[in-house]
């Protein structure tokens, strides 16, 4: 019987810093989950790659059916063999900092300082009230115990060698973003040629080398020699989009590999937990807003546009803030606030410069950093629509995510985000400012419009993770 196993290498990396989830790993999580209760956990294995002892270990992978959604403190125990801790021992302006144990530490210090000062503006520009402070410090002193707290549950995984379980002709799915991990490849040319494992391998994107001016100068470098290497021990490619594909063929083109590659399109959903598009009812709007940080809250008081995604050049950020700007001028228009959702990312450091002289434009504009899960279930629920206004994507999640929801959004006609919006957005020329106003205006302004495209959301079966993970199982098989 052949057996599938899934890699998590850069999951366990990434819960090592990180606190919320990002595409990529949000994309392995689902599918690896939902191959677990297609197939059975004798099926369906995952695998890691140990850099301090050298080798690539497997272990069951039936554990992460309890995982509702992104949990980094769950997956650390499972994984790592950390100790979890419960979240609400940690106050709210801190949990950015519960991976960071330095930084942590001094912005404990630096908010008891601010507590003994009396500095209400310190925390206010935080989200919170100096009194909120102090009563979340005394909860998460007297809720965070003396001993870690494990549950049985998230015990740390049985991990043993891949060449003690592994047979020929049984398979490795790497999922994740791995091209950092020169060490991996070298094993996986091993792996491939010793157990005679089959390796197939999703590619997210190629924007290290379609969009360079968006990453720093070794990151293309790297990336290039990542793909080139992996055609020595993948047995396939998939692609998270036709035109992932066709950017992949040229490249495998160009290195002389004639590797098969399958497209599997990604979900126009955000998972299990999504608030859905009717839950109206008292005790669901009640439960909505439950886990969610006051700062984010405070900003949802108002009508808002929701942009999702890590803070960076390629997301276009300026050019969508220069139009909000010239929005807000137009007498023609009662704009809604901007909410950036998503963590800090490279080359920002004009945008953040011109947000904090400008005043985060007046107070139009705001930045929910880090959301969680919850959070972004949340935000997506209340929004009005969506912006997605990057020069290029590998897939686009939250676009699809919107739709989830039920929210149209504007879309640049660019990359692969004609495949995630169809006919269920409003389309602009990333590269204009004027393209990306007028865009936004229509949705705003015009009721019908919005409507319009809000009934064809309705009326559509949009993708599930559940597809994708039939559609990559069966090329498998």
């Amino acid at each position: 019987m052949q057996t599938y196993y899934f890699d998590v290498t850069d999951i366990v990396l990434y819960i090592k810093n990180e606190t919320t989830i990002s595409g990529i790993q949000r994309v392995a999580l689902e599918v690896i989950k939902r191959a677990v209760g297609m197939l059975g956990s004798q099926r369906v294995k995952i695998g890691m790659w140990d850099k301090g002892s050298h080798s690539y270990l497997a272990m069951d992978a039936d554990f992460l059916l309890e995982l509702e959604e992104f949990d980094p403190d769950f997956l650390a125990a499972a994984l790592l063999g950390r100790p979890v801790r419960k979240v609400q021992a940690v106050p709210e302006i801190l949990a950015r900092y519960r991976n960071h144990r330095t930084k942590y530490f001094y912005h404990w210090l630096r908010a008891n300082l601010e507590e003994h000062r009396q500095n209400h503006r310190y925390f206010e520009k935080r989200g919170t009230t100096l009194e909120r402070w102090v009563l979340e410090k005394e909860k998460a002193r007297k809720s965070c115990p003396a001993q870690p707290v494990h549950s049985p549950s998230t015990s740390m995984q049985k991990r043993v060698p891949l060449e003690e379980v592994a047979n020929p002709g049984d398979r490795l799915i790497i999922l994740g973003a791995t091209w950092g991990l020169q060490d991996l490849n070298a094993h996986l040319i091993d792996v491939k040629e010793t157990l005679e494992v089959d390796i197939d391998l999703l590619v997210h994107d190629l924007i290290p080398l379609v969009a360079i001016e968006h990453l720093a100068d070794d990151f293309s470098e790297t990336f290039y020699r990542w793909l080139e290497e992996s055609t020595l021990y993948c047995s396939r490619y998939f692609a998270n989009s036709q035109n992932t594909g066709r950017d992949l063929r040229r490249f495998l083109s160009e290195v002389n590999s004639d590797l098969p590659i399958n497209v599997v399109p990604l979900a126009q959903a955000l998972g299990d937990n999504c608030v859905g598009r009717t839950s109206s009812d008292f005790r669901s709007q009640l439960n909505a807003t439950k886990g969610v940080r006051r700062s984010v809250l405070n900003m949802t008081k108002t009508p808002y546009v929701l942009v999702v995604g890590t803070l960076e050049t390629r997301k276009n950020i300026w050019r969508l803030a220069q139009a909000w700007q010239q929005l807000i001028q137009d007498p023609q228009v009662e704009p809604p606030r901007l909410i950036f959702a998503g963590k800090k990312g490279w080359y920002i450091d004009e945008f953040l410069d011109w947000m904090k002289a400008s005043g985060n434009l007046e107070g139009w504009i705001s930045i929910a950093e880090k959301p969680t899960d919850k959070e972004l279930a949340f935000l997506f629920h209340n929004c009005e629509f969506t912006a997605n206004v990057s020069t290029y994507e590998g897939w686009g999640l939250p676009v699809g995510e919107g739709l989830s929801f039920g929210k149209t959004g504007v879309v640049a006609a660019n990359s692969s985000l004609t495949e995630v919006g169809g006919d269920m957005v409003e389309y602009c020329n990333a590269h204009s400012i004027s393209s990306i106003r007028d865009a936004c205006k229509r949705l705003i302004v015009d009721e019908a419009r919005r409507a319009e495209l809000e009934q064809r959301i309705k009326s559509t079966r949009l993708r599930s993770w559940d597809d994708v993970t039939n559609d990559m199982l069966g090329y498998l098989n």
